[in-house]
């Protein structure tokens, strides 16, 4: 699926954020991401787009990322990372209102309300995203490095307006793991 458009919001009212997606085809996705899931995920998510970044600022093929990128102290990492995330936040527009329009909903007009989430790594330098609901509903997303950054700023801005302590007010901090956030309780 290509995606067209995607949005992450904080709903006070629900106390969840809501992942929209608009896939190129005209069809539309809502995921409700509770607070405890995103606290298991956010960790993940931060370090996943951290490699990404550096694995795309070196251009290295993923057999020989292993031996150059893990050589790199913790600085030099944020700093790479830092610099593939501006590059990749350039080109990105966020001023356009998410707009589903007349979509075609094929998982139903109800938001899934995710149980289980898997990000996964894959060879071609993207991140799979598996989202599951109780009800057995699924939806997989393939994010380039470019859109995982960007979801990855996109979910930033949602957890700075929920204010659930996940220590996310800055860029610099987003891109570093909170040792705190995994001690973060419900």
């Amino acid at each position: 699926m290509q995606i067209r458009q995607i949005a992450v919001h904080y709903q006070a009212e629900e106390d969840r954020l809501l992942l929209r997606v608009l896939a190129s085809d005209e069809q539309a996705f809502a995921v409700w991401l509770t607070r405890r899931l995103t606290q298991r995920l956010w960790p993940h998510l931060v370090t996943m787009v951290q490699q990404l970044g550096v694995n795309q600022a070196l251009k290295a093929p993923e057999a020989t990322r292993p031996s150059s990128s893990a050589t790199l102290a913790p600085e030099a990492r944020a700093m790479l990372a830092e610099g593939a995330r501006r590059q990749a936040l350039g080109g990105t527009d966020f001023s356009r209102p998410y707009d589903a329009g007349n979509a075609a909903q094929p998982l139903g007009s109800e938001p899934l309300l995710a149980t289980t989430m898997q990000l996964t790594p894959e060879a071609q330098g993207h991140l799979h995203l598996t989202v599951r609901d109780a009800k057995g509903r699924q939806l997989g997303l393939t994010l380039t490095a470019t859109l995982a950054i960007a979801v990855h700023e996109l979910m930033r801005a949602a957890l700075v307006n929920a204010q659930w302590g996940f220590g996310v007010e800055s860029s610099a901090a987003a891109m570093a793991p909170d040792e705190t956030a995994q001690r973060t309780l419900n």
